[in-house]
């Protein structure tokens, strides 16, 4: 009786119909005879689930298998076809592909009574030979690479939104291209300053939490209570306006004259000088705003989990349109991975870490077939055993 590997259980949750429509669009197949878009998806989430580091080794896991390429419906894989795939196929479909498996996994979050959004992004760097592309677009000369920028809902752990850019584009460049939603409450770092995003967010009806810079000029309209349980913690509660109208040059302030509040909390890190957290929620607990900024490292770690377990450390293929496809294919494998954790009964009690080792050591097992050959195997071994007790 047939059962599905583990390999091609986990592929299960990728909407061939919607991945095709990808494809149409940006006529990634056109002048392909035989390695198709999807062939080179499974190619590259194998390379990511195995952590193979060459398309050699790839080359030999993928075409090793064959009895399951007519199950994950693909053909034989030569490493020349995947180099070149990787060099002349638009990374845009595998762009678009993430993008819309991020978005299905955002609807099917439960409803909460409060939504927390993440914000920051990473530098991937790029330091080996073969990358001259990436000297264009160098920060620094020991920073050459490309940044990825993340939104990441805090409770379910799942990427939000998920976008690649040179190494050079600013945070706030890239936040202000992405459409803000009611009811969240953002939280991000120093490098997202930007008074009138703050404002647009504001206007959203969403709320943000963040630090302000310390030259930031702002008059107190009014000093809050400090809760006795946050004696110590929360050094002082204030509520401001900004005061500086223009701040650039032809430019004016929006979110000037508006209430805001903000905080002085003792440094984590134990300095002498103190955390200033500004926010426009009027009415949560001091301790509430503290904790939610405190979540901000949650993306850290999603970033470090990243870069540690999946292929974004060391690429299988130099040119742009290789690593910016392998990037998005990783993402890919990030929404699979936390989607197969679901679909596991017993997963609860396993780490995500877990899960990949299980899907790596395993990727063309059979679990379900595994399980009814043990339980073949052990009812006849029981048969033969009464079998032999009957004749004695």
């Amino acid at each position: 009786m047939f059962s599905n590997s583990i390999l091609n259980t986990v592929l299960k949750a990728l909407p061939r119909d919607q991945i095709q429509k990808y494809v149409a669009l940006h006529q990634s197949d056109r002048w392909r005879k035989s390695f198709k878009t999807w062939d080179h998806l499974v190619a590259m989430l194998m390379a990511q689930f195995s952590g193979v580091n060459s398309l050699r080794e790839l080359e030999v896991l993928f075409s090793g298998h064959g009895a399951h390429h007519y199950h994950l419906g693909v053909k034989e894989l030569k490493r020349s076809t995947l180099s070149d795939a990787n060099r002349t196929r638009d990374h845009v479909v595998f762009r678009d592909i993430a993008q819309m498996l991020i978005a299905r996994s955002s609807r099917k979050k439960p409803e909460m009574e409060e939504v927390l959004t993440l914000l920051d992004s990473s530098p991937i760097s790029l330091t080996s030979y073969g990358y001259d592309w990436a000297d264009l677009t160098q920060t620094r000369h020991y920073s050459r690479g490309v940044k990825l920028h993340v939104h990441m809902d805090y409770t379910s752990e799942m990427i939000d939104y998920a976008e690649v850019s040179t190494a050079t584009v600013n945070d706030i460049s890239a936040a202000l291209t992405v459409p803000l939603k009611s009811g969240r409450i953002y939280v991000f770092d120093k490098g997202y300053c930007d008074y009138n995003w703050w404002h647009k967010i504001h206007q959203t009806g969403s709320h943000f939490v963040t630090r302000l810079k310390r030259n930031a000029a702002h008059k107190i309209i009014k000093e809050n209570d400090i809760a006795i349980e946050d004696q110590g913690f929360i050094l002082q509660d204030h509520i401001i306006e900004l005061t500086n109208k223009q701040p650039r040059a032809g430019k004016t302030n929006q979110l000037a004259g508006h209430p805001l509040r903000l905080l002085q909390i003792k440094h984590p890190g134990g300095k002498a000088r103190p955390f200033l957290i500004v926010s426009n929620d009027l009415s949560a607990s001091a301790q509430k705003i503290a904790g939610w900024y405190k979540r901000r490292w949650s993306i850290e770690l999603l970033f470090k989990w990243v870069k540690q377990n999946l292929k974004l450390k060391r690429f299988i293929g130099r040119s742009r349109n290789a690593v910016l496809i392998q990037i998005y294919v990783a993402l890919i494998a990030y929404i699979l991975l936390k989607t197969y954790k679901k679909m596991i009964d017993h997963a609860k009690e396993f780490r995500l870490k877990d899960i990949l080792v299980t899907i790596k050591t395993g990727l063309f097992t059979r679990p379900e077939m595994t399980r009814r050959r043990q339980k073949y195997r052990k009812n006849t071994f029981q048969n033969q055993q009464e079998l032999w007790s009957f004749n004695q």
